[in-house]
């Protein structure tokens, strides 16, 4: 998958335009599909959670259209719209139009903002299922030739503790958040 967009010399060069096909399958409808075989087993869960790996790449701000970000914030948005964006923007490099439709320049960045989106609906679609979003920060490992800033075993803290977290109650209840470094972080990152 295309998690670097240059996999650090390990692979020939890839386009943008032949990356955002393969990026956005392997990140948000590769996500997706595992999420949707498995929902139907969470639930019989006494305490199902869902704990989404997303990246500060993936930040609303990324956005240059406000009608798109108005569309990912959606409070009515579903599954099936969340897809349509996802394969627009990848017709949308295809033929080249991208930045004027008001995407970014980055694929792993829209697969990411797309994971963080999925997770705000599956929240409010399952209220009996926690989903939460996780960035773990730029963690030092093999695929980055160990460039990363973070320690792994620090980039997995997070997703550890929303992994054990059972709530007390219903208004107890966190899901349809963001998370970095042990706190709910705003999508916008500022």
């Amino acid at each position: 998958c295309f998690n670097s967009p240059t996999l650090y010399g390990a692979v020939e060069y890839t386009s943008f335009r032949d990356q955002a096909d393969i990026t956005i399958k392997t990140n948000y409808f590769g996500t997706l599909a595992v999420t949707q075989a498995f929902l139907p087993l969470l639930k019989k869960s006494p305490s199902p959670s869902i704990i989404n790996v997303a990246s500060a790449a993936g930040r609303l701000t990324i956005l240059q259209s406000q009608d798109l970000a108005n569309s990912f914030t959606s409070n009515e948005l579903t599954v099936p719209q969340l897809s349509e964006l996802m394969n627009k923007f990848v017709s949308d490099v295809v033929d080249g139009k991208h930045t004027e439709s008001g995407w970014p320049n980055t694929c792993y960045g829209v697969s990411k903002l797309g994971i963080i989106a999925l997770t705000r609906v599956l929240a409010r679609e399952n209220p009996d299922v926690l989903v939460n979003s996780v960035d773990p920060g730029f963690c030092k490992t093999d695929q980055n030739d160990n460039q990363g800033t973070t320690d792994p075993a620090r980039g997995a803290y997070t997703p550890y503790l929303l992994a054990v977290m059972e709530e007390e109650s219903e208004d107890d209840a966190v899901s349809g958040l963001h998370f970095f470094e042990e706190r709910e972080i705003p999508w916008t990152y500022q």
